[in-house]
C-alpha cells in the first residue's frame, strides 16, 4: 500500500532543474515518492542518494521503486543510507557520492509514520509515547516524564507558538506526579480530563488545535529538527556543485522562517550591520534565490491530499 504521496512534485522537479545524468540528494527519502520521480528524470545515468533517520521508510520507499515498471534500471542508480540528514556532508563523503547536483529537503512527516500505532506522532490514537523518526532511543516519554515543568513551558512555547504554556506544562506536571504518562490517550487526559481517546471521547476543532500544537513542540525536541535544519544548511552548499540546487519543502512557520533567512543571508553581497557606513565583513553571496515567493500547493492538490495544505517550497542555486 502507498501510504504517502509526495508534496508539490511537479515543482519540485521544475525546481531542482533536472537532467538526465544529475546526481541528486534526497535527505529525507520517506515513501520514496519525490525520489521515483527524480530518477525518472535524471535517467538513464543519474544517481539518487535517499537518507532517512526511519528505517521503515526505507523500506517502503525502496519497495515503491522495485515495483516499478523499470525497477532494474531504477534500483542499480539508487543508494540508501539510514541517517538523519544532518550528517550529509560525511555520508557523501563515505559514500564518495559525488558531485551532487541537486539536493531536496522534504521536512513533512509521511501519512505513515502519522498512521503507525506504536509511534505516537498522532494524538488520534492511542499509542506509546516515543516520536522518534529514528524508532529508538530518546523519545516523548523521556521530556514528558522527565523534563522540569519550566522546560516544558519553554519547548511549547518556543517550539509550539502557544500562548498558555505554562498552563499546560503544569497540568502534565500535575498529572505525572500521580503516574507516569506513557501513551499519547494519557497526556491527552493530562491536558483534558474529561477526554478519553480510548473511550471514543475525543477532542473538539478548539482543542485539537491545541494539542497539535503540543505535539509539534515535543516531536521537534525530541529529534532535534529546527538545531538539524540549521546544521544542513551550510553542508547543502558546501557540498553542492556551482550550478546545484536545494529545494526545500517546509510546514510551518519555524522552518520556513530558518530556510527564507539562511537563503537570504547566503545571497547577499554584504551582510553587515545596518548602521555601518562601510562594508567589513566581505562576504560573498553563495547562492541565488529561485523562489521570490514560497511555492505553496494548488486548491486541486489540496483537495487530493489535505496533509499538503501548510507546505512551502523554496529553492536555490550555488552560484
Amino acid at each position: 500500500m502507498i501510504y504517502h504521496i509526495p508534496v508539490l512534485l511537479q515543482e519540485v522537479i521544475a525546481l531542482l532543474n533536472l537532467k538526465p545524468g544529475r546526481n541528486v540528494i534526497d535527505c529525507t527519502f520517506g515513501g520514496g515518492g519525490h525520489s521515483k520521480k527524480i530518477l525518472e528524470k535524471t535517467a538513464p545515468n543519474g544517481k539518487l542518494l535517499g537518507i532517512d533517520a526511519d528505517p521503515d521508510a526505507l523500506k517502503r520507499g525502496e519497495l515503491l521503486i522495485t515495483s516499478a515498471d523499470s525497477a532494474d534500471q531504477l534500483q542499480k542508480r539508487l543508494i540508501l543510507v539510514q541517517d538523519n540528514f544532518v550528517n550529509i556532508e560525511s555520508i557523501v563523503n563515505q559514500t564518495d557520492f559525488k558531485p551532487v547536483n541537486a539536493i531536496l529537503i522534504d521536512l513533512g512527516m509521511s501519512s505513515f509514520q502519522l498512521d503507525q500505532a506504536d509511534r505516537g506522532f498522532s494524538f488520534q490514537k492511542d499509542s506509546p509515547l516515543n516520536m522518534s523518526f529514528g524508532k529508538e532511543g530518546f523519545g516523548a516519554n523521556e521530556i514528558i516524564n522527565k523534563y522540569p515543568k519550566q522546560k516544558l513551558k519553554e519547548i511549547f512555547q518556543k517550539y509550539g507558538e502557544i500562548k498558555n504554556a505554562s498552563a499546560i506544562a503544569r497540568k502534565i506536571d500535575s498529572a505525572r506526579r500521580n503516574q507516569l504518562i506513557a501513551t499519547t490517550s494519557m497526556l491527552v487526559k493530562a491536558i483534558y480530563p474529561r477526554f478519553n481517546i480510548e473511550a471514543g471521547n475525543r477532542p473538539y476543532k478548539p482543542q485539537i488545535k491545541l494539542l497539535a500544537r503540543v505535539w509539534q513542540a515535543i516531536r521537534i525536541e525530541v529529534n532535534q529538527e529546527l538545531d538539524n535544519l540549521q546544521k544542513v544548511l551550510p553542508q547543502t552548499v558546501k557540498i553542492l556543485s556551482p550550478g546545484g540546487r536545494v529545494a526545500i519543502i517546509s510546514y510551518h512557520s519555524l522552518e520556513d522562517r530558518i530556510v527564507k533567512q539562511y537563503f537570504r543571508q547566503e545571497s547577499k553581497i554584504c551582510v553587515c550591520p545596518i548602521e555601518f557606513p562601510v562594508c567589513r565583513c566581505h562576504h560573498k553571496p553563495k547562492l541565488k534565490i529561485i523562489t521570490k515567493k514560497a511555492v505553496i500547493p494548488k486548491e486541486e492538490e489540496i483537495y487530493q491530499n489535505s496533509r499538503a495544505r501548510s507546505a512551502k517550497l523554496r529553492a536555490a542555486e550555488k552560484l
